[in-house]
């Protein structure tokens, strides 16, 4: 046998005794994250809401999947009440700087969802757009609004967990 056949038996028998081969290995590779885009007026209330509750249902249930919040008119600070409510639901906003929405934001996302702004221009067919327009004000009753985006929210991770974002 020469020095090259004797290289690849050897290279073979390894590939079966090492309990991570190359089959292994494909099958442990995270699939990409895929990012979906909250957006509405400030940045800070409705879209952190759906983008931390999103976030927290797409990793427990291990989809692929993160979010991030915009504004289409951001204010310097997250609300007192917005943060007061997700801290109570575990989840830390109080570091939390609104930030404007911007084509750029389009970059790797496959979802963009708007509440009640109209950012068609910016969006132009380029990403899935939903609408999540006339939902209940979360400032004048924090539990009822919050209630009503999470109620949406849950609805897509369930439509993610089941076929994905096509």
């Amino acid at each position: 046998m020469t020095w090259l056949g004797r290289i690849a038996r050897i290279v073979v028998i390894s590939a079966q005794l090492l309990p991570h081969s190359a089959a292994t290995a494909q099958h442990t590779d995270s699939p990409p994250v895929r990012r979906v885009v909250f957006v509405c007026e400030h940045g800070s209330v409705k879209s952190l809401i759906a983008a931390s509750y999103f976030n927290r249902a797409a990793s427990a249930r291990g989809l692929p999947f993160d979010a991030i919040a915009r504004g289409t008119a951001p204010e310097q600070a997250v609300p007192r009440i917005v943060q007061i409510g997700l801290s109570e639901s575990g989840m830390n906003v109080s570091q939390h700087v609104p930030q404007k929405f911007v084509a750029s934001d389009l970059g790797g996302a496959s979802l963009v969802v708007s509440f009640d702004q109209d950012i068609e221009a910016t969006v132009d067919g380029k990403v899935r757009h939903l609408k999540w327009d006339n939902l209940p004000g979360v400032l004048a009753d924090y539990p009822r609004g919050r209630d009503a985006i999470v109620q949406k929210v849950d609805a897509l991770i369930d439509a993610l967990a089941k076929k994905g974002l096509q």
